[in-house]
Order: structure tokens, then sequence, then C-alpha cells
């Protein structure tokens, strides 16, 4: 019974050891996922819509969604700055992490590298680093499509993120209204639905994601408003919902 109960307890601290590396691992697994699915949603919008120049048609609908961007003003933040940070880090961390893996695999002392073939992996200071900036020099149109790609990603994620002061207002709305037709309910005696509850707190959260991968997988997003609107609209519906139950 002993060993079985230090076995239990070194199995939970070893869970709540891991547990911030499990949770960042899936979060950046997730993040990539859907970034790089978003990516390639535009490069087959922009293969399909204009199969000769898929490059200047991403550059025309980027400068589109910029322009519709900056008609967005929200109060807690500047929506145009917000995506150009969004892009820069993205871009950064994509440059330094295929960098950093080439760096890994070449520059590291060892028999792999002292057998290697190629004179130049042997003998250059830096084969990784260097490798790293010809294969971007080498991909061109591929790369600028990919470059274009994410920050066309980045500035629909800051479209997003403008809807922020909306959903804060509506759901300020939804919940207070929720409470006080909780509190006439239970003054009447009325019933409570705790399945109802839970779907609407399922329904909000699934909407506000769903909501959000469409506008990284559709071909255009010029008018903004149309989206970002209905989505804060529903889910101060579904607020009240949860308040009222």
């Amino acid at each position: 019974m002993a060993t079985d109960q230090s076995s239990i307890g070194r199995s939970v601290l070893l869970r709540q050891f891991l547990w911030p590396f499990i949770t960042g691992f899936w979060v950046v697994f997730v993040g990539v996922c859907i970034w790089g699915g978003g990516a390639l949603a535009q490069l087959a919008w922009a293969e399909q819509r204009a199969p000769d120049d898929p490059l200047a048609y991403q550059i025309q609908q980027l400068q589109l969604e910029l322009d519709a961007l900056a008609t967005l003003t929200p109060v807690i933040l500047q929506p145009s700055e917000l995506a150009q940070a969004i892009g820069d880090a993205v871009y950064n961390t994509a440059v330094w992490a295929a960098t950093g893996t080439l760096r890994t695999l070449m520059n590291i002392p060892g028999l792999w590298r002292e057998n290697a073939a190629n004179d130049f992996i042997r003998h250059h200071p830096d084969p990784g680093g260097t490798y790293a900036q010809k294969m971007f020099q080498d991909t061109g149109h591929s790369w600028q499509r990919l470059v274009v790609a994410n920050y066309t990603l980045a500035t629909r994620t800051a479209m997003f993120l403008a809807m922020l002061p909306l959903l804060a207002l509506t759901t300020a709305i939804g919940l207070t209204d929720g409470l006080m037709a909780r509190a006439r309910r239970r003054a009447n005696a009325g019933r409570e639905s705790a399945s109802l509850y839970h779907r609407a707190k399922l329904g909000s959260t699934g909407l506000l994601i769903t909501s959000y991968l469409a506008c990284l997988a559709v071909p255009s997003l010029t008018q903004p408003v149309w989206v970002l609107v209905p989505v804060a609209v529903g889910v101060g519906g579904l607020v009240r919902v949860q308040g009222v139950l």
C-alpha cells in the first residue's frame, strides 16, 4: 500500500511539473495548424482566382483588406499597428525556427559533419545559417506568396480583435438583461434548465472560434463589419441565455 501511495504521489508531482510544457506544446501545435491551414487556404484561393499571377492577386487582396482595417477605430488598440506586429512576429518566428533547426542539424560538431560529402558543411563556420538564407532566397515566388498570406492572416486577426470593445458591450448588455430576467424567473418560481445553460456556454465559445476560423479561410474579407457585428450580437444573446438560467 505504501508503494502504491508513493507511486501515486510521484505521478501527481510529475503531472504538476509537466502540465505547463504539455499545455504550451498543444497551444503552439494548434496555433501552427490554424495559421498554416489559413495560409494554405489563401494560396489555394489565389491559384483559383488568378492562376496566371496569384502573387499579384494576393497583394491586391491584402491592400483591400488593409484599407478595410483602417476603417475600424476601436478605442483600446490600433488595428493597423496590431496587424503589423502580429505579421512581423509570425514571420520572424518562422525564420528563426527554420534557421535554428538547420543550424542544429548542420553546425554541431560531430562524426556526421566530419564525414559529410559536402565540403561546405565540413568547413564553413555557419553552414546552417547560410543554407537557411540561401533557401529563403531561392524559394522566391513561393516564399513571397507565403509572406503575403501571413500578413493577410495577421490583418484578419487584427480585424477580429478590433471587435473586442463591441463584444464587451454586447456581453455586458446580455449579462445584465439575463440577470434581470433570472431574478424575475426566480420570483415567479420558474424552472431552470441546466442543459440549455451548458449549450449556451459552449455555443458562445464555439461561435467565436468558428467565426475566427472562417475569417482566416474565406477568400476575401473587405467588409469586416458584416461579420463582426453579427458575431458580437450572437455572443451577447448566448450570454443572456446563460444569465437567465
